[in-house]
């Protein structure tokens, strides 16, 4: 089967109106979001990430959406978040930062556009942003203790960036009050956390590893101090 390489692929396809039958008055929006958006997806190796907002998403509501996994595996698509209205209004203190990515990265299938009215609290997003860190500061120096018994070194930084620059994101745009349009506005306003030449990985990888959680220590330490 031909997989879908394209957002507009994936609009023109059978699943918008497939969501629709599927689920029927049930559904307030299908939408497209997550990596799938961001620029370096290459649709032959991942999948495309499909969320819902539904009036009730109980195990028995999802009964119809379950029928269409293994057909959605077929043409590299996930299902991923099953939200409700209730949830999304009664969970926005706790995930600020991911109702943040929805809003401001999504590509409607069909239904509503998704979380068109919500604007993070930034007391709230701060936190998130925070905590994310500094539990990401844990994995990195305990990954370091092993970074000689790992056969490539240079994975201390890809393991880590898929959960840094979505914080990075949050960050910036308590900064700045704007969403990031590409990672590079990112590393341009945190120009130490980015990777460093493949080459330079054996010749002063250390110093290279230092200088990656110094910068996040000091994002971190940013965040700390942020008055909002």
């Amino acid at each position: 089967m031909k997989k879908i390489l394209s957002v507009a692929e994936l609009q023109n396809s059978e699943w918008p109106k497939l969501f629709e039958e599927t689920l029927g008055d049930n559904l307030v929006s299908a939408f497209v979001h997550g990596d799938c958006l961001m620029e370096g997806f290459y649709a032959l190796e991942a999948p495309w990430t499909i969320s819902f907002i539904l009036k009730s998403n109980s195990v028995e509501d999802l009964l119809p959406l379950q029928k269409l996994t293994q057909r959605a595996k077929r043409d590299n698509i996930q299902f991923n978040h099953m939200f409700s209205r209730f949830e999304i209004k009664s969970s926005q203190d706790v995930f600020p930062l991911e109702f943040l990515h929805i809003k401001s990265k999504n590509v409607t299938l069909c239904g509503e556009m998704p979380l068109a009215d919500f604007s993070p609290n930034l007391a709230e997003l701060r936190v998130e942003c925070e905590r994310e860190l500094r539990g990401l500061l844990v994995h990195l120096r305990r990954a370091f203790l092993y970074i000689k018994e790992d056969r490539h070194p240079h994975g201390i930084y890809l393991r880590s960036l898929p959960t840094l620059l979505p914080l990075l994101y949050g960050v910036y745009f308590l900064v700045t009050g704007n969403y990031p349009e590409n990672h590079e506005q990112v590393y341009t306003m945190f120009p130490d956390v980015r990777i460093p030449d493949a080459s330079r990985y054996k010749s002063d990888f250390l110093n290279d590893v230092n200088k990656y959680i110094e910068a996040v220590t000091t994002i971190v330490n940013q965040v700390d101090a942020m008055k909002v």
